[in-house]
Parts: C-alpha cells; sequence; structure tokens
C-alpha cells in the first residue's frame, strides 16, 4: 500500500484523511470530475492537495481517460496532457461556426460578408451527409460567403495547445486535416483551403493547398477534402488554416461556397506511446 501523510506526532489532525493510504484516496479521487479535483477536492487538507499535486494522480487519469501520452513525458506534464488531450482532439477552436466568427481572424470579408447559416439555403441537406458521423454539438452550422472574396484563418500554436516538442521532432505523428464545403445549385464559385505547417520563426515547413472552381447548376451536393502531412521537418510549431469563397456570378447576397467542420488534428492511436 502507498505511504501515510504524517504530522511529527504521527497523525494530522487538520486532515479527515490521514488514515487512508494514498493510493485508496488516489482510486477515489479516480471516480471524481477532474475540475472537482481542482477546483474543491485540492482545499480540503494538505494530504488532498499534495497528492493532486502530484503526476500519479494525473498519469492514472490520462490512462483511464485514453488519452495519448508520449513516451518521454515529463512527470509535470500528465495533468496538461489530461486537460488539454492535444494528441487525440481537433486542435481548431470554433470548426463550424458555433461562436460566429470567434478565434478566426477575418482577412478579406467583402460582398454581404461571412454569414454563418443553419438551414441548406440552395444546398444538400447536411443530414444527408457523414458530417454528423464527426460531430457530436449542437446542429452543425456552416460559414456562407458572398460575391467579394471571404477569407480567414487560424493560426494553432502547438506549444498553447499541450504539444511537447519532441513528439512533433521525433515522432511526427501524421497530422491530418479535413473541411467540407458546397456551393449553391443556382451559382458558379471558388473555393480555396490552404494549411501551412509553420516554424518557431513562422517560416513555412510545408504546405497544402486545394482550389475548386465550381460550376452552375450543380447538385449542390457536400464534398470533404481530407490531407495527411505524413512526415514533416523537425521544428513544426504552429499550423496555419486558410481558406476562402466567392460567387464568381456577382449575386448580392451569400451565394458564394459554404464551409464548416475544419479539423486538424494527430492520426495516431491513444496511449500507444510511440
Amino acid at each position: 500500500m502507498g505511504s501515510k501523510h504524517s504530522s511529527g506526532t504521527g497523525k494530522n489532525t487538520s486532515c479527515l484523511f490521514y488514515e487512508i493510504p494514498d493510493d485508496l484516496i488516489i482510486e477515489i479521487l479516480l471516480q471524481v470530475p477532474a475540475r472537482d479535483i481542482v477546483k474543491n477536492c485540492v482545499r480540503v487538507c494538505h494530504q488532498l492537495r499534495d497528492i493532486i499535486a502530484s503526476p500519479t494522480l494525473w498519469k492514472r487519469k490520462c490512462e483511464l481517460g485514453g488519452k495519448y501520452i508520449p513516451r518521454f513525458v515529463k512527470p509535470e506534464d500528465f495533468k496538461k496532457i489530461f486537460f488539454f488531450n492535444p494528441y487525440t482532439r481537433n486542435l481548431i477552436k470554433n470548426p463550424c461556426a458555433q461562436a460566429g466568427l470567434q478565434h478566426w481572424k477575418v482577412i478579406q470579408n467583402g460582398g454581404s460578408r461571412f454569414k454563418v447559416q443553419t438551414e441548406s439555403h440552395g444546398s444538400q441537406d447536411v443530414a444527408l451527409t457523414d458530417m454528423n458521423q464527426e460531430w457530436s454539438g449542437p446542429i452543425i452550422k456552416k460559414w456562407a460567403t458572398s460575391y467579394g472574396a471571404c477569407e480567414k484563418v487560424q493560426t494553432i500554436d502547438l506549444w498553447d495547445e499541450g504539444v511537447v516538442a519532441e513528439v512533433l521532432d521525433q515522432i511526427k505523428p501524421p497530422i491530418y486535416i479535413s473541411e467540407w464545403y458546397t456551393a449553391r445549385t443556382d451559382c458558379a464559385c471558388h473555393y480555396e483551403l490552404e494549411v501551412n505547417l509553420l516554424s518557431g520563426d513562422r517560416k513555412q515547413l510545408d504546405s497544402f493547398t486545394f482550389e475548386d472552381d465550381i460550376p452552375q447548376w450543380t447538385a449542390g451536393e457536400w464534398t470533404k477534402v481530407e490531407h495527411v502531412f505524413p512526415d514533416y521537418k523537425a521544428g513544426v510549431r504552429f499550423i496555419e488554416f486558410r481558406h476562402l469563397g466567392v460567387d464568381k456570378q456577382f449575386w448580392a447576397g451569400h451565394y458564394g461556397p459554404k464551409f464548416t467542420l475544419s479539423t486538424v488534428k494527430f492520426t495516431f492511436e491513444a496511449n500507444t506511446g510511440s
């Protein structure tokens, strides 16, 4: 069994848990939501505070939660891995317009400007696609573009997201990117997607570019563009995700491409440790 916390007299009378071994307390804490642990349990007594500050609890939390744990992880990183979960989640914030343009930097907002839509408005209903298999949140919204170029970008700081530099430089897990886009059936339009892998000083190390000129009178079906960066150079610290849409017939309103479910994520399996 694990050690017991005690004062010089053999007891810590300020703590209700002084006779309970640490490893048993950890087993109990594994059943407690993590945010309750850091907000409430940590205030109970010194013993709980010390256990919560130790890497043992957070390593177990990561293992039970299926988080990816790099083989060379530092003990102090387990808590960060648990809360940030950078290796198995989508690193794009606000990927399908739930928060409007929040987390995106608008480069161009021409014509009638970006508009968030929930209905189909001249294109295929998202319910007829595989999008719902990728999104477990509220109804899928999308950004609609206009007769002037509508362009925005999101730059992911991998360090801020909790990614360890050694993972990027030594393991180099494949980086998967994707996005769904469509056009209205009645208007020709142009769509672009560009993703850049950048170094710490923002130099381009790798890039993917996709463009589609969509003619008038198509079926308005949604298309998923996908790409994997399988073997990139060491030193990647930022990922820049940029997309653009514009209608080619200069019609007032939102007749340009629509896009949603922007995705950037690593593709290795959780808990492989490789």
